[in-house]
């Protein structure tokens, strides 16, 4: 399942050289992670079974400044679904010109929280992953 989902920037996102400093990037990318994780029914998923998630990789890219009042626009894919690992891509575009502002893979593990070592990612998970709520 694609999903995108629009962050507004505001002066507290902004540094001192009057643009996004590079760990708010990674803040709002997971913040639009968490959008994505809501609007499907894995966080649910995970719960009933007792399993969990962490991330364990992300490589980021930065392309574009943001400034104070851009929109940004946040878009997941799933790129792999391995046996215990998922990696998506996140592409950061600037709403108002759709210019490529970042692009992040991310990969993380599905844990079994009461051995905390990685789980199989079941058909389960994966169509909860990529299925949205009604």
């Amino acid at each position: 399942m694609d999903f995108s989902t629009d962050i507004n920037i505001r002066g507290y996102h902004i540094d001192v050289f009057g643009h996004m400093n590079n760990a708010r990037y990674l803040e709002l990318m997971e913040e639009a992670r968490w959008r994505y994780i809501d609007a499907t029914h894995f966080q649910q998923t995970l719960t009933r079974n007792n399993w969990g998630f962490a991330v364990v990789n992300i490589n980021i890219s930065y392309k574009r400044p943001s400034h104070n009042g851009d929109i940004l626009t946040f878009t997941q894919k799933i790129k792999r679904m391995g046996n215990s690992s998922m990696t998506i891509d996140q592409i950061m575009t600037k709403k108002s010109t759709g210019e490529l502002v970042a692009s992040a893979e991310v990969t993380f593990v599905v844990l079994d929280l009461a051995t905390h070592r990685p789980a199989r990612i079941t058909d389960e998970i994966k169509e909860a992953f990529s299925t949205p709520k009604s």
